[in-house]
């Protein structure tokens, strides 16, 4: 016996327009008509995309807040609409929520996963996703994030959409695996753009000359009027965002930027402790365009106390081993992923000079430390020159220890 669905419908579109409307309600009728029963729909607004390149994207959280408002009367048409069909039509934050708990944009398997958890084990759930996914000899579908755990949490709901046709081939090995397949391709989807929409409104297009063309809900245009959302989205799209970090990496990329594709790439996030080097890698990570995707932040923490108390580095420890060790730069590693809840932790200390040398630590002594979901490394370095010098080689040396730690992490993937 089929179990009853909760049917998903994530979007990032902006605005949402009666072509997402209409997909809805046929791929609910066409899911009954097939012998499924849809007990509720959700609309999920993203609240931030990873690896995109289009600067409305990039925008997203941004606008979320409105975006979800404009769901919400999305949801209530298609409750109109539905009524008497279905039991529940509803908007989920659960996007933003996920994002803010972790501090890095958040994948469709993790959501999902997320869902999953907290719905009604005897539902289903059922995720809308377009043919354009699945199209082509390499369908886009198997570059998803952890898509394996996805068709395990969650049965596929195929719409057609105008210009693509759907890889047979990926269906049936996807379906071979245990995934849950359903291609609605009985419907007729409207080829209506979210981009052209708005491109239109804010070229002077009225909201109203857009309902009567049958794009726009009269309430999704009184609420585009009323908060004024056409001006949010021309200071929005004329900014022209740089998008280095969504790039290939070239061979004239300095190390930061190498190290910012790698992070994106991996969507992997970094926190720094910085004692000696006093901000110059966070100065240096933050010179890459769009750095603020991956890098959380850095705690300059210069004295012991600050080591102790911003990051957790133990008095009896700095006591026993001194705050240019092995065993600090760890702790001071560990620090700062919980401080910034991040996925790498990068620290660094050292004797700059020109005093507090020791016998056995002579000035230019360095320790960096790397923590990662892998483990953790701490790696020594005996630098010369002047203070500055010795800050300027530290930093050099602890982003080239993150590089290659990302660089090898990216070919393990690949081989996989």
């Amino acid at each position: 016996m089929k179990k009853r669905l909760i049917l998903v419908f994530g979007t990032s579109a902006d605005p949402i327009h009666e072509g997402h409307v209409e997909l809805i309600v046929d791929a609910v009728r066409a899911l009954r008509a097939r012998g499924f029963s849809v007990a509720e729909v959700v609309l999920m607004p993203v609240f931030r995309h990873h690896n995109i390149r289009e600067g409305v994207k990039r925008s997203l959280t941004l606008t979320f807040d409105h975006r979800f408002a404009l769901c919400q009367l999305a949801a209530a048409e298609i409750a109109r609409v539905l009524d008497g069909e279905i039991e529940k039509v509803s908007v989920s934050s659960l996007e933003r929520e996920l994002v803010w708990q972790s501090n890095r944009p958040n994948f469709t398997a993790e959501t999902m996963e997320a869902l999953r958890a907290r719905t009604d084990q005897s539902l289903e759930l059922a995720f809308l996703i377009g043919a354009d996914s699945f199209s082509g000899e390499q369908p886009n579908f198997l570059q998803w994030y952890r898509w394996e755990e996805l068709i395990k949490d969650a049965m596929l709901v195929i719409s057609p959409r105008v210009g693509f046709q759907p890889n047979q081939s990926l269906m049936q090995d996807l379906t071979s695996q245990g995934a849950r397949i359903v291609y609605l391709e009985e419907i007729v989807v409207s080829d209506i753009s979210s981009s052209r929409i708005r491109a239109r409104l804010e070229a002077g297009a009225l909201p109203a000359d857009l309902v009567a063309e049958g794009l726009l809900s009269e309430q999704i245009a009184a609420y585009i009027a009323q908060n004024d959302l056409i001006n949010i989205w021309r200071q929005i799209d004329s900014k022209a965002p740089l998008h280095v970090i969504t790039e290939e990496i070239e061979p004239t990329d300095n190390l930061e930027t190498r190290i910012g594709k790698r992070l994106f790439e991996q969507k992997l996030t970094l926190g720094l402790a910085e004692s000696c080097t006093g901000g110059l890698i966070g100065h240096r990570i933050t010179n890459v365009p769009g750095s603020s995707d991956y890098f959380m932040g850095s705690i300059v923490s210069y004295a012991y106390q600050a080591k102790v108390s911003l990051l957790g580095v133990s008095w009896e420890t700095l006591k026993k081993h001194g705050a240019v060790s092995s065993q600090v730069v760890l702790q001071m590693a560990r620090g700062a992923r919980r401080a910034f809840n991040s996925d790498l932790g990068l620290s660094v200390s050292c004797i700059a000079g020109p005093g507090g040398a020791t016998t056995d630590k002579p000035v230019g002594t360095s320790w960096v430390g790397l923590s990662t979901p892998d483990g953790d490394w701490a790696y020594n370095f005996q630098l010369h020159g002047d203070r500055q010098s010795v800050k300027a080689q530290l930093a050099q040396n602890a982003l080239e220890k993150l590089g290659k730690y990302l660089e090898e992490r990216s070919q393990s993937q690949e081989s996989i």
